[in-house]
C-alpha cells in the first residue's frame, strides 16, 4: 500500500459497511488513524476515529426535523438515544443538497458532547502521519491542518476539521460555560513564576488557554504542535519550567510523540506533562498514564484545567 493510501469500502455492502465500523471501533487508540467523509461538493474532510462512536444509515433514521434553518438538522432516535444532527454542509459553508442525498450519520463523542454530523458520504479510513499534516488554521477558522492522501492510486487533498470550533459553533451552552469559567478565574489560586508551556493546533484552544494563563497570572508560551514546543523546551532553562500541557492530535509532532520525547529524557524527568485533549477514550488514557502523563483532562473544561495546573506546576 501506498504512504497514507486510504482503504476503501463500498457503502452500499451491508457487510462492509459493518466491516468499517468494527475497523473505527478496533482503531480507536491510534492517534493518527482518520475517518474521510466528503463534502456535497466531493472535497475531502478527515475525523480521528477516536472521536467517532458509530456509523448510522440516514434515511433509516426517525428524525423529528428543526426549521429554523441552523446548522442543527433536527434530533434523531439512535439505538433509542436522543441525538442532535449537525449538518456538515451548512457548517463548512458548502452547497445544501436535497435530504435523499445525504447517506450517513456520524456519530461522534467529544468535549462532553454526543451528536451526529450529517454527511453526503463516508468513503475511506487513513492513516495520516503527523509529519505529512500542514497547518491550516489561518487559511480556514473551521480546520486545523491538512494533508495528502492517496485515494484509488490518486493523490487528493483532505482537511481535517477543528473538533472544537463545532462545539463552539453548535452548542451555545458549551461556549456560555467557557466564558463565564474564565470570568471567574483569579491569579489567587497559582503561586509560580515558573513557565507553563502548550502545544495545541487549534487556534480557538490557544486563544483559550491564552486567556486562562492570563487571568490564573502564570507566564506561558504556547505552540502550534508538538515540534515547536519541544524546540523552544531545549532552548529553556530546566529551573524555567513549571509545566507542560500537549494536545495529541496535531501537525508535525503528535501528543504521543511529545509525550515518549519528553519521558524519555533525563531533563524533564520531573516536570509534570498534562495532555489536554478530545480524544478521551479510556484505552488511550490509560496508555498515556503508563507513558508518564500525569493526567489526562477533556476538552473545554477551563475549571478543571486551571485547577489541575495549580496541582502539578513546579514553584
Amino acid at each position: 500500500m501506498l504512504e497514507n493510501e486510504a482503504l476503501a469500502y463500498d457503502f452500499y455492502d451491508d457487510e462492509d459497511e459493518l466491516d468499517l465500523v468494527k475497523l473505527v471501533s478496533t482503531n480507536a487508540n491510534d492517534a493518527n488513524q482518520y475517518l474521510l467523509f466528503l463534502d456535497s461538493k466531493g472535497h475531502y474532510y478527515g475525523k480521528n476515529v477516536s472521536k467517532i462512536e458509530e456509523l448510522v444509515v440516514y434515511k433509516d433514521l426517525n428524525i423529528v426535523k428543526n426549521n429554523d434553518n441552523n446548522l442543527i438538522v433536527g434530533t434523531a432516535d439512535v439505538r433509542g438515544e436522543m441525538l442532535t444532527l449537525v449538518s456538515f454542509d451548512k457548517w463548512i459553508g458548502s452547497t445544501i443538497l436535497d435530504d435523499k442525498d445525504y447517506e450517513l450519520v456520524i456519530i461522534v463523542s467529544f468535549g462532553g458532547y454526543k451528536f451526529g454530523l450529517v454527511v453526503k458520504a463516508v468513503e475511506y479510513i487513513t492513516t495520516i502521519e503527523p509529519s505529512n499534516m500542514q497547518d491550516n488554521a489561518s487559511g480556514n477558522s473551521k480546520s486545523t491542518f491538512i494533508s495528502k492522501v492517496i485515494v484509488d492510486k490518486k493523490e487528493v487533498l483532505c482537511t481535517i476539521i477543528d473538533s472544537d470550533k463545532i462545539l463552539f459553533d453548535v452548542f451555545g451552552d458549551k461556549k456560555d460555560r467557557v466564558s463565564m469559567d474564565l470570568d471567574i478565574l483569579n491569579s489567587n489560586n497559582v503561586k509560580s513564576e515558573k513557565i507553563v508551556f502548550f502545544a495545541d493546533d487549534s487556534s480557538l484552544i490557544r486563544n483559550l488557554i491564552h486567556k486562562t494563563c492570563t487571568r490564573l497570572g502564570i507566564k506561558h508560551q504556547i505552540f502550534n504542535n508538538g515540534n515547536e514546543l519541544i524546540y523552544e523546551l531545549n532552548q529553556t532553562s530546566k529551573d524555567d519550567i513549571g509545566l507542560i500541557i500537549t494536545d495529541i492530535e496535531m501537525p508535525v509532532l503528535n501528543g504521543k510523540e511529545v509525550v515518549k520525547i519528553l519521558t524519555h529524557d533525563e531533563k524533564y524527568r520531573d516536570i509534570n506533562i498534562l495532555v489536554f485533549t478530545n480524544m478521551s477514550n479510556h484505552i488511550m488514557e490509560a496508555e498515556l498514564l503508563q507513558m508518564g502523563v500525569a493526567k489526562v483532562i477533556t476538552k473545554i473544561d477551563i475549571k478543571a484545567l486551571a485547577k489541575t495546573i495549580n496541582e502539578y506546576i513546579k514553584i
